[in-house]
């Protein structure tokens, strides 16, 4: 028996407005980002679906 598995990344709704007004804060503050907050926040955003397609059942 053959199986296939299809992944897709995503990310969730929020991420792209998070990551433009921590650009924006940065800009206009002049001061860099907490990195370590800004990898878990990504983190959390992203959102990975993994699909198994088989033939059936042998």
């Amino acid at each position: 028996m053959s199986e296939t598995v299809t992944a897709s990344i995503g990310w969730r709704w929020w991420v792209r407005w998070y990551l433009r007004a921590l650009v924006w804060f940065a800009r206009a503050t002049g001061m860099e980002p907490d990195w370590q907050r800004v990898e878990w926040w990504i983190r959390r955003g992203l959102v990975v679906r993994a699909e198994r397609r088989g033939r059936g059942r042998a």
